[in-house]
Order: structure tokens, then sequence, then C-alpha cells
């Protein structure tokens, strides 16, 4: 089998030949590309090509490498500017005009895609006006075909894996008003905050209907959650819904619905699996959250495909070889005899990470990936 064919088996619950592994790596090899610190035999900082060269899955990580679409604003005049390490974007609409910055952290200047939000454009109930129209009249276009010819780059050698964005109200949260803001707004004004979710979800059913349209068969939909930034209440209230509305719309269409997983989410992973959530991508397990994969696969009995498992911290100096020789073989034997799994970091490979802990994975997965794995 191809590493294609073996993630989307995994994925819908049917045998394999051998574990999938497809993992993450673009944040390590980005940040020792720049520092002109990756192995001599990988110089030419071809992350596919190392990919392919080391016998593991291709990952387009859809939420960073591209889209199958974009937003375009055409009635709002959009002012973009760098300053003192600062990128400030300003929108003018009728109602006033929002203004947000951006800046990088000087530690991942070498490796990350996108900056901190240090001021959301969203700052007080007088700009909720103006906001609802930057939403409002915002236009989804259909990037698919540009976004079909990246996939095919990847072809049999991985999964590509299309973001279709963060949920409506987190959104909100992270992208327009930041958390403690929605809060209080939510507490003062729940009927204007919805009326923003409402705008957002009818835009977001649109970036749907483009992915049920696509040539993916896998599509990642929100994700990045924390039960105590979004606790149980609030998921039932603005998140499972469309859930079970996307889940619907993608079962017509044959396509997998796809969450990313990383955060502290032990209070939300049963609600996942009842909202119709098939696949948890960049599950992050103990010590880096309270998750434990054998209550997790319990708790999923084989509705919900686990794709992660390796804590990322223990690619680093941290923990000894001894200690990650023991996490590889606890998360084996936690997911023995292997349905529903898929092996990769959770979430990514981090910039300190050791290079032999990394091939160390790989030849443990070459050495004792072949399915069924045995219980022991």
């Amino acid at each position: 089998m191809t590493h294609r064919e073996r993630a989307l088996a995994a994925m819908r619950g049917m045998p394999v030949d051998r574990i999938p592994f497809i993992a993450r790596m673009d944040l390590w090899h980005s940040y020792c590309r720049n520092a002109g610190t990756l192995p001599p035999r990988f110089r030419d900082g071809d992350l596919w090509r190392m990919q392919r060269e080391l016998g593991v899955g291709i990952f387009g990580f859809g939420a960073w490498s591209g889209s199958f679409f974009r937003l375009e604003h055409p009635r709002t005049e959009i002012v973009k500017r760098s300053a003192g390490g600062e990128t400030i974007t300003e929108y003018h609409t009728p109602f006033g005009t929002l203004v947000e910055r951006e800046r990088m952290a000087e530690e991942l200047k070498e490796a990350a895609g996108t900056g901190a939000r240090i001021e959301y454009p969203f700052k007080d109930d007088s700009d909720f006006d103006a906001l609802h129209f930057l939403i409002e009249n915002a236009r989804v276009v259909d990037a698919t075909d540009e976004y079909g010819r990246w996939m095919e780059g990847i072809g049999d050698d991985g999964l590509a894996l299309p973001w279709a964005g963060h949920l409506p109200a987190q959104q909100l949260m992270i992208r327009y008003m930041g958390y403690e803001r929605f809060y209080l707004e939510l507490a003062d004004n729940a009927s204007r905050v919805e009326s923003l979710v409402d705008a957002l979800s009818a835009q977001y059913r649109q970036i749907l209907g483009l992915a049920v349209r696509s040539t993916a068969d896998a599509i990642e939909v929100g994700g990045n959650y924390d039960e105590q930034m979004t606790p149980p209440p609030v998921f039932d209230r603005f998140f499972a819904p469309l859930y079970r509305e996307a889940r619907q719309s993608f079962d017509a269409a044959s396509k997998l619905l796809v969450v990313h997983g990383d955060g502290e989410m032990r209070g939300l992973l049963g609600r996942l699996r009842d909202c119709g959530v098939q696949v948890v991508e960049a599950l992050t397990p103990e010590p880096m959250t309270s998750a434990r994969v054998p209550e997790v696969r319990r708790l999923w009995d084989g509705r919900v495909c686990l794709w992660g498992g390796i804590a990322s911290v223990t690619l680093t100096e941290t923990f000894t070889d001894a200690e990650f020789e023991r996490h590889l073989e606890g998360l084996f034997d936690a997911v023995a005899p292997g349905d529903r799994f898929i092996l990769g970091f959770g979430d990514n490979v981090p910039t300190d990470a050791l290079y032999h802990r990394i091939l160390r994975a790989v030849e443990f997965w070459k050495e004792r990936g072949v399915y069924p794995l045995p219980r022991r």
C-alpha cells in the first residue's frame, strides 16, 4: 500500500499492511534550513525529498501550505504596512476603521509562518457594526484547482489535508476579538455576538461547500481547542451543531471530517466523537497534555481515528533516549492492534528536536509497524 492508501484506509477503519506514518516536520525543517543546520544529505532544503528518502509519508498541512479558498473584501479598503517589527492592518469600512497588529517572536522568525496578534480589530462594542460589515461583505473565492495542483505534487507519497479554517465562534476568539473580549462581549452583548457568529457561519457554509466539491478525500475543519478556553458548554453551543452539519454533507460526498487536536482537550474528546468527527489529527498525549492514549482509545471505542501520539517534547533533550524509547513502546502497546491509527507527532517536530530521535522514530516504525500490532 502507498502512504496515501494506508492513511485513508486507517481513517475509514479498514485494514492496512502497516501502520501509516505521516507526520509534520515543517517547523523543525524550516528552522534548521534557515539556520543552516539540516543534516548534510538534506541541505538542499526540500522537505518532501527528505520525507521520501526517510520513507515516511508527506503531510500536506493545509493551514500553512495554501488553501482551496480565499476571502476577498471588495467593499472594504484594506491597508497593510510594516513598522517596528510589526505588521499593521487597517480595515476601512463605512462604520469605522478596524486595526490589528501582529508581531513575530524572535525565537520563531526562522521557523513560523505567522506572528502573534497583539492588537485585535475588535476593541469594544462600538466596533460591532464595522466587524459585521467586514464579515458579511467578504466574498468566498474558489481556489480548489490551484490547491488540487499542489496536492498532485504529493501524489501517493502522503496526504494533503486542506483546512477549512477555524469555526465561526473561534474566529471571533482568535482572529477578531481575543478570548477575553469574546467572553466579555458574550456576557454583555450576547445577541450581537451571536449575530457575528451567524454571519461567519453563512460564510463558513460556503467554504464547506467548496470542500465538498473538491478532490480532497479528507478535510480539516477547525481545531486547536483547549478545554479551558473553549469549555464543553461553549463547544456544545457554538461548535457541535456545525460539526454535525459538516459531517452530514461530507458523508454525502464520501469525504472525511478531520479536526486538528493538539491542545488540552480531555473534556472535549468525547464531544468530538459524538458530533461526528472521524479523525483527530495531531493528538498530543501526556506528558504534554493530560490525555492518556489508552483512555482516549477506550473513549473513542473504534469510532475516531487517532492521528499523532508522539508527544513532541520527547524528541528534545528534556528526555533521555531511554525515555523516548519507552514512550514509543507505550504508544504502540496502547493502540494495538493498530486500527484507526496513524502515527505522527503531536503536533510537530519542534525546532530543538534531536535529529537522531527523528531517525529512531522512523526506525521504530519500520521495525514494529507491521499491522496488526501485537498485544502485550
